[in-house]
């Protein structure tokens, strides 16, 4: 039920280890006969249908919501238009570009290390996901509001805890001789899905009176983004 899916949402990290595991397992299979770039593509694909393009939908949702006039009441009924606009193609575009790109550059610069990557990302966009449902109140009844309601005290903190534990396991898997450690290098990466978190909180509130599903999938799917560019970074 979804009551029960939603107290169980703190476990969102180890679901976030187990897909970046097997997308990373891939993106290392795949750069042995494909390029980064092509690489990059199929994994990033792989990512968004493993999760049913749930996420995507929400980021959809909210780009076009963000681009309506009126208060925030007019604002979450766009969330509920089905129909697709110029909002939502930006939206859905230029985050797949920006985590496309980042990826290519990180496998480029990584290969057997993508795996780390990935790991790293899927857990960073939970964090990112848990973050804004601890720190944002729901903004209306609905699924949204039972996952956010749900996730806040003890569960939230968990939630949290056992992300940063699992980065933290994930960092000895980054080489050691990079201009970055490993813990430095996934501490990164937990500082950027945190600003992603705070910035979607901030922008809920002030646009949308709270949060929803909809911008819970939107801050991971930026979590994801921001913690890839990252990466990149630290790794090229």
């Amino acid at each position: 039920s979804l009551a029960a899916a939603a107290a169980a949402a703190w476990l969102l990290p180890v679901v976030g280890l187990f897909l970046g595991g097997v997308e990373g397992v891939a993106a290392w299979g795949l750069l042995h006969v494909l390029p980064a770039p092509v690489t990059a593509a199929l994994v990033l694909s792989l990512a968004l249908v493993l999760t049913g393009l749930h996420h995507l939908d929400g980021l959809a949702d909210v780009g076009d919501a963000l681009m309506a006039r009126g208060d925030a009441a007019r604002r979450r009924a766009v969330l509920k238009d089905r129909t697709l606009g110029v909002g939502a193609t930006a939206a859905v575009a230029l985050t797949l570009l920006v985590s496309w790109a980042a990826l290519a550059a990180a496998a480029a610069a990584a290969g057997a290390v993508t795996v780390a990557v990935l790991v790293t990302a899927e857990i960073g966009a939970r964090f990112s996901l848990l973050l804004t449902a601890v720190l944002t109140p729901p903004s209306h009844a609905g699924s949204g509001s039972v996952f956010i309601t749900a996730i806040k005290g003890a569960r939230g903190a968990a939630g949290i805890a056992i992300s940063l534990v699992l980065l933290l396991v994930a960092a000895p898997l980054f080489p050691s001789d990079s201009p970055a450690g490993g813990v430095i290098t996934v501490a990164a990466a937990a500082a950027a899905a945190a600003v992603v978190a705070a910035v979607v909180s901030l922008l809920a509130r002030r646009r949308f009176g709270g949060a929803g599903g909809d911008l819970l999938g939107a801050s991971l799917e930026w979590g994801r983004a921001a913690v890839l560019v990252v990466l990149a970074a630290v790794l090229s």
